[in-house]
């Protein structure tokens, strides 16, 4: 039987023949993933032998990461906000930058007993999130897609919270009365159609363009949003936005005159990513 640390060096090179960046922390991860290791753990037992069959699919997993398949999908999972969601291609990844939403969501003088609705709740890690921290809250998760809500009520389940997330299929906020709720969070595609090239064969190959990409310069579906939000508008609104689309969203709200700006955030990068805005009367 081959041993942990022959797998991980065949893996290493197959995946950097491949021009997958990081090769050697990805193999350890695909292999770690499959034995229940830390990565501390799995090079204190480098010499250990590893039993033919999660070899064999070990070596599945090098292969699709070998074509480029996000990490993620092939694990089937991703951290966020510390804890562990079910992800694979009917969903989007979630990113880092988006625990700044959950963040900023959680900073809102909400009530006690808060009311959220999370459109495009695609993996539901925010809805799920919020409903883990702040287990009086009742969070409603809608998105357009029944695949992508099926992995969301997995995740609801995994983590507890079912019973407080509703999950609800629709387009944006069509068929729900926003202004019912203390607050809406929403991660839309924001991403520009015409860049679609510009990305990383990962994501562009991989990740559902529906959940990625907006037209007009990726501002279109805020553009739906504030129109529908003029009719019944929530107490607040907490948004992620594309770099560079903060200035052009804030006109956007600024136009309907009903919302008033309370968070402007920047990520780790220095992007700005976050906008909130609280209803006037």
């Amino acid at each position: 039987m081959a041993t942990v640390r022959e797998l991980l060096e065949k893996a290493r090179r197959q995946l950097l023949a491949a021009g997958v960046e990081r090769p050697g922390r990805e193999a350890a991860l695909l292999l770690r993933s499959l034995l229940g290791m830390s990565e501390a753990a799995l090079l204190a037992h480098d010499r250990d032998p590893v039993p033919p069959q999660v070899a064999a699919r070990f070596a599945e997993r090098v292969a699709a990461r070998a074509r480029h398949m996000p990490a993620a999908y092939v694990v089937g999972e991703r951290e966020f906000f510390g804890r562990a969601f079910a992800v694979d291609a009917r969903v989007l990844i979630p990113r880092p930058e988006t625990e700044h939403l959950v963040e900023l969501v959680l900073a809102l003088p909400l009530p006690d007993r808060a009311r959220v609705l999370d459109l495009g709740t695609g993996s539901g890690c925010v809805a799920v999130t919020l409903a883990a921290e702040r287990p009086q809250w009742r969070l409603t998760a809608s998105d357009l897609s029944p695949a992508a809500l099926a992995v969301a009520r997995r995740n609801a389940a995994r983590h507890g919270v079912a019973p407080r997330v509703s999950l609800v299929a629709g387009d944006l906020t069509r068929g729900l009365l926003a202004s019912s709720f203390d607050a809406v969070a929403v991660n839309p595609p924001y991403v520009d159609a015409r860049s679609r090239t510009a990305l990383a064969a990962e994501v562009r190959d991989h990740e559902p363009a529906p959940a990625l990409f907006a037209e007009r310069g990726g501002l279109a579906i805020f553009e739906r949003l504030f129109g529908e939000l003029a009719a019944a508008a929530p107490r607040f609104l907490a948004c992620e936005v594309g770099a560079g689309q903060a200035d052009d969203i804030v006109r956007l709200a600024e136009r309907r005159g009903r919302w008033r700006l309370v968070a402007r955030r920047r990520d780790f990068g220095g992007i700005e990513r976050d906008l909130a805005w609280q209803r006037t009367a």
